[in-house]
């Protein structure tokens, strides 16, 4: 029995090590600890450079390994790739916020979409959301019922515990309670405890290097809800007739009266916005204004408003159109209203583009006001997906979808824009009247542009702004001086190189 037991033992030996081997010879096991060393070496005390650009790469590129390559050929991965690639270029180039916020959103969709290629990017956002809170308790966790080769995909060697917690955690929480315990009872083994120093440990960088192995357990293990999974695969982009033969005489009627309901409404709604865009149009270029009503207030009253009834105006059309009334043979007087009426809409676009173009030409760029052309470009996407969808017989799902890839289109696209030189630049170039101060609220790249200002008073800046415009310079020159190359970056070297 003994010899048997011994040889028992060794053959499950032997099939531990064998799958251990195995396991660790996989593309999955090693991506994790290889991209925290590198977290830790490009990012610890640095500033946003050259190691944006490096990381992405090697993310990529240890995905590429992981996944099969079925998965790297999916439309998703590959445009989400690319766009990872272009924010990581942008920030190297353009080193701003909104580049690396593009690149970690960038990252974190490319997370899911390696998991789950279909899946739509609202979703994904979900996903990515949800994995960075429960992916790294995930996997911690081994169910009791796992097969011993997963147990060694997630490194836990106890094929009979239930979790990977309970088998080194809890023995080192007991451990160092009774160590606080006996330390509290003998002023000698407390004595004894002096003598162990672990001033050698840079505790900030442990703890930066756990978080960083935190968010790469997300990013290389992200977690997909399985029902909301399902839900996104199963919504169509292309929408298809329900018939109903039970209630087909009532179904007809209720199509008339929806027909007839939706009829008036958009003949009333395109009356009343035709007959808008006509005043608006007429004091913006023609006429004088109402007397009272200031020209800079009437530019920048009600934008937001205006916005507001574009969207409610898209959601009026999926409503319209969201079921059987597209296959109703008798809908084209809608379907006609339907394309006036967002035609009406995307002339009040152009209109307050140009209302907000007038106005910043006289106060001056910002931030906020880049806003408002980013709302309004939005919305024109939105209009002209609407038509799509009203057109082609799409689903409202399909809006959504497309909508929430334009967004995400448009933050990379101007994460490749270094805002603060072009509004600084701009209010100093072209507006009538700027706000000098707001541009000493900007970011560093625009202090060369300030100080070429200054130089040849151009503006009006005052004894304090240019006071506070030589210890900004001196300060930057000196933060420059101690970086490092994993925080090399090009408008940072320009910059430098202007100053001097």
């Amino acid at each position: 029995m003994k010899i048997n037991f011994v040889t028992q033992s060794t053959m499950q030996y032997n099939s531990v090590v064998h799958l251990t081997i195995l396991t660790y010879m996989k593309k999955k096991n090693w991506n994790l600890p290889v991209a925290t060393i590198a977290y830790s070496y490009l990012f610890y005390s640095q500033t946003a450079g050259v190691n944006y650009l490096l990381f992405t790469v090697l993310l990529i590129a240890l995905l590429t390994f992981q996944k099969e390559r079925r998965e790297m050929l999916n439309r998703n991965w590959l445009i989400t790739a690319f766009a990872c690639l272009i924010s990581a270029f942008s920030v190297v180039v353009v080193n701003s916020g909104l580049s690396i916020l593009a690149n970690v959103i960038s990252l974190a969709l490319l997370a899911v979409f390696s998991t789950a290629p279909s899946a739509s990017i609202f979703y994904a956002a979900l996903y990515a959301i949800w994995s960075l809170i429960a992916a790294p308790v995930k996997a911690l966790m081994v169910s009791k019922d796992s097969t011993q080769e997963q147990q060694l995909a997630t490194l836990s060697f106890v094929p009979t515990s239930k979790h990977r917690i309970s088998v080194v955690g809890l023995p080192l929480v007991i451990f160092f309670l009774f160590l606080w315990l006996y330390k509290n009872s003998s002023m000698g083994f407390e004595h004894v405890l002096s003598f162990i120093n672990f001033d050698f440990i840079s505790w900030p960088w442990v703890w930066f290097t756990l978080f960083g192995a935190w968010l790469l357990v997300c990013f290389f293990r992200p977690l997909i809800l399985t029902k909301l999974a399902k839900v996104d695969e199963l919504a169509p982009n292309h929408l298809c007739r329900v018939k109903k033969y039970a209630q087909r005489v009532f179904n007809t009627m209720a199509l008339k009266n929806e027909l007839k309901t939706g009829v008036l409404l958009l003949a009333l709604l395109n009356g009343l916005l035709f007959v808008f865009i006509l005043s608006d149009a007429y004091y913006l270029f023609i006429g004088d204004l109402p007397e009272g009503i200031p020209y800079s207030e009437y530019l920048h009253q009600g934008v937001y408003t205006l916005i507001f009834t574009i969207l409610l105006a898209i959601a009026i059309l999926l409503y319209l159109f969201r079921e059987n009334l597209n296959f109703y043979s008798k809908n084209q007087s809608l379907k006609k209203l339907a394309y006036v009426w967002l035609g009406l809409n995307m002339v009040l676009v152009l209109l307050t583009l140009t209302k907000n173009s007038i106005y910043i030409t006289g106060t001056g760029l910002t931030y906020k006001r880049i806003g408002v052309y980013t709302y309004l470009i939005l919305t024109g996407i939105g209009l002209i997906f609407s038509y799509i969808k009203v057109s082609k017989v799409k689903t409202n799902w399909y809006l959504f979808r497309m909508n929430g890839w334009a967004v995400y289109v448009l933050l990379v696209v101007f994460s490749t824009v270094n805002w603060d030189r072009v509004l600084t630049r701009f209010n100093l170039t072209y507006a009538k009247s700027p706000d000098l101060a707001y541009l000493f609220t900007l970011s560093n790249s625009n202090l060369s542009l300030l100080k070429e200002d200054i130089a040849l008073s151009r503006h009006a800046f005052t004894d304090n702004q240019k006071k506070s415009l030589a210890e900004w310079e001196l300060e930057y020159l000196r933060g420059e001086a101690q970086k490092e190359w994993q925080s090399w970056n090009y408008n940072d070297w320009r910059l430098s190189n202007e100053l001097r």
